[in-house]
């Protein structure tokens, strides 16, 4: 029987967007006030490609992540603004090497070759993580946010060792 399970859910907005929406909205005031007092018959031209740009760049703050498991393949995909996807990474369950809640202190001090944050909060609360090893990128960091369902259709798929740790015995 093959296995097939999604999730998508939104990123809340944190401290890193809210100073991306500040510094869009000074970098546009300075351009129009530049624009204002040296070459004022660009003005408006500049102020539509400025609002463009701005509408741009603010909504592509507005990200979902969609988690989905088939068959123990695990792919995690971000949504940019509803209107471009991109893979963040796709991993077997078997190359998982640690499942559990996301600690910062336990992941603070260690390397990895990449980390992966594709939770609901950028500081990983209430999220789970795991450490898997992945083919081109080497030992990979990966923070997401499942439900239930996900942590379920994963469990089949990993080793032994690592479902005991995660989910204790049952």
């Amino acid at each position: 029987m093959d296995i097939f399970i999604e999730q998508i859910i939104k990123k809340k907005f944190g401290k890193s967007d809210y100073l991306v929406f500040a510094a869009v909205l000074l970098g546009s005031c300075v351009i129009l006030g530049v624009f204002a007092v040296y070459i004022p018959m660009l003005l408006l031209p500049v102020l539509v490609g400025v609002f463009a740009a701005d509408y741009y760049l603010i909504t592509s703050r507005n990200l979902e992540y969609e988690y989905s498991v088939t068959n123990g393949d695990i792919t995690i995909d971000k949504v940019i603004n509803r209107r471009r996807r991109k893979k963040v990474i796709s991993v077997d369950a078997h190359d998982i090497e640690f499942l559990g809640k996301f600690k910062r202190e336990d992941h603070h001090n260690q390397t990895y070759s990449a980390r992966f944050g594709a939770a609901e909060n950028e500081n990983g609360k209430d999220a789970w993580c795991f450490l898997a090893r992945h083919p081109q990128k080497g030992n990979v960091l990966v923070l997401f946010s499942p439900n239930e369902k996900i942590l379920a259709a994963i469990k089949p798929f990993l080793s032994r060792q690592v479902a005991v740790n995660a989910f204790g015995r049952n």
